[in-house]
C-alpha cells in the first residue's frame, strides 16, 4: 500500500505518451481493458470515439454531418470496439450497429439503415462517377469488411429519381440492388471469383424496363450487365443509341453491358 500524499490531479507527461495522473475510479476501470489489450494508442482512439457525440464530421473539408457514438465497454475484452452511430445531415441520415477489430482490418456492421442525397457521396473516396442527383436509401442487415474488401454484404439499396450528369440532365428512373445477387451469372468482362460482389438490380419506374447484374472484383473493376426495354416512345437519338445495342427480341428487349473501374 503507497503510504504518501497522492494529489489528485495532472502530475507529469512521460516520453512514452503515458500521462502520470491520479483519476476518479470509474474511468480507470473503463480504460483498463482497452490499455491491457491495446495499449496507449488504442486508449487515444477509444477516448476520441467516446467524445465524439454530436460532433461534426468532415472528409477533405466537406462536412459530412454531426455524428453520435454509443460504445459497448465489454466488447473491448474481445479485442474489439463495437457499438452504434448515427450519422445526422439536414438532408439525411445514417446509422448502424458496428463491431471492429482494434487492427482496423475486420469490420462488421448489422441493422444499417440510410436516406441521403446522392450528392452526399461526392467528398468520400469511392472512385464513383459524380454529378448523379436523386435519393439513396438502403437497408443492409449484414455487412462484413475484411482486409479493406466486402466479404459479405447482404441488403436491398433504393436509387430514386436518378438524374444523369450534365450536360444530360436526363431522368434516368429509380432502380433497386439486392446484394447478393440469388442467383449471380458469369460476367463478361469480370473474371469469376467467390470474392466477386454481385448485385441483382431492376427499375422501378422510368423510361427503361432493366433487369441486370452488378459485378465488382477486388481490382475494382465493375459489369452491369443485363436487359432493357423503353417503356414507350423515345427521342430519335436514344433510339439509335438502342439500335447499337443489337436487334431486339420478341417483348422488345436488348442486351446491354457497361464496365470500367472504380
Amino acid at each position: 500500500m503507497f503510504g504518501g500524499e497522492l494529489r489528485p490531479d495532472f502530475l507529469k507527461r512521460g516520453i512514452d505518451d503515458q500521462i502520470y495522473s491520479i483519476h476518479l475510479p470509474g474511468l480507470p476501470a473503463i480504460i483498463a481493458p482497452v490499455l491491457a489489450v491495446g495499449g496507449y494508442g488504442v486508449v487515444k482512439l477509444f477516448l476520441a470515439f467516446g467524445s465524439a457525440a454530436g460532433t461534426a464530421v468532415a472528409w477533405r473539408g466537406a462536412v459530412l454531418g454531426d455524428v453520435e457514438w454509443k460504445l459497448a465497454p465489454a466488447r473491448l475484452l474481445t479485442g474489439r470496439i463495437a457499438g452504434h452511430a448515427q450519422l445526422t445531415r439536414s438532408d439525411g441520415t445514417l446509422e448502424t450497429d458496428f463491431d471492429v477489430s482494434l487492427s482496423g482490418q475486420d469490420v462488421r456492421l448489422s441493422a444499417a439503415r440510410l436516406a441521403l442525397p446522392i450528392t452526399a457521396l461526392d467528398a468520400l473516396p469511392l472512385g464513383m462517377p459524380k454529378g448523379w442527383k436523386g435519393r439513396l436509401a438502403g437497408q443492409f442487415d449484414e455487412v462484413h469488411v475484411t482486409q479493406g474488401w466486402p466479404a459479405a454484404l447482404q441488403g436491398t439499396l433504393d436509387l430514386d429519381g436518378l438524374v444523369a450528369p450534365p450536360p444530360r440532365n436526363a431522368p434516368v428512373g429509380s432502380f433497386r440492388a439486392v446484394f447478393p445477387a440469388a442467383q449471380p451469372k458469369p460476367s463478361l468482362s469480370v473474371p469469376q471469383d467467390p470474392t466477386n460482389v454481385t448485385a441483382q438490380v431492376a427499375d422501378k419506374d422510368g423510361p427503361f424496363a432493366v433487369d441486370g447484374q452488378l459485378t465488382l472484383n477486388r481490382a475494382r473493376n465493375f459489369a452491369f450487365e443485363g436487359t432493357l426495354a423503353p417503356r414507350g416512345p423515345v427521342p430519335p437519338a436514344m433510339e439509335r443509341s438502342l439500335q447499337l445495342l443489337g436487334p431486339a427480341d420478341a417483348a422488345g428487349r436488348r442486351p446491354f453491358s457497361v464496365g470500367g473501374s472504380l
